[in-house]
């Protein structure tokens, strides 16, 4: 069953090491700090064999500089925890891919991404190429 905050929801994907982010319409600061802590616990017991990320973003608006300030921490906090692949999600959005392209580039953290339209999308590629 998803845990929901606001805008953000989050899942894990059974039988992968996956966790699964959806947010529908604007987000905030106060809700990324949720969908960050929440990703963590998710993810908690594969921090040493290592897991993967996906942002359904596909319904979300563009966020603001200040919120994008936070999606680069979370992605540190992410990798620092064990995350090994980033996926996106973004529908036909070329404002978000860029955005979350930006936001894990100032990231500095080298962590694998990919940018897709759909969930599905995203599984086979972290199934097929990731190995997750």
């Amino acid at each position: 069953m998803a845990k929901k905050n606001g805008a953000q929801a989050v899942t894990t994907i059974p039988g992968r090491k996956i966790v699964l982010s959806a947010g529908v319409g604007k987000t905030n600061i106060e809700e990324l700090k949720w969908l960050t802590e929440t990703v963590l616990q998710e993810a908690a017991a594969w921090k040493g064999s290592g897991w993967a990320y996906i942002a359904d973003c596909s319904q979300m608006a563009p966020v603001s500089p200040a919120e994008g300030g936070e999606l680069v921490t979370m992605t540190q906090k992410f990798v620092e925890a064990g995350c090994k692949a980033f996926g996106f999600a973004e529908g036909a959005s070329v404002m978000l891919k860029i955005q979350a392209q930006k936001n894990t580039e100032r990231s500095q953290t080298g962590v694998i991404e990919g940018h897709f339209a759909t969930v599905d999308e995203v599984l086979n590629w972290l199934q097929k190429d990731v190995q997750i």
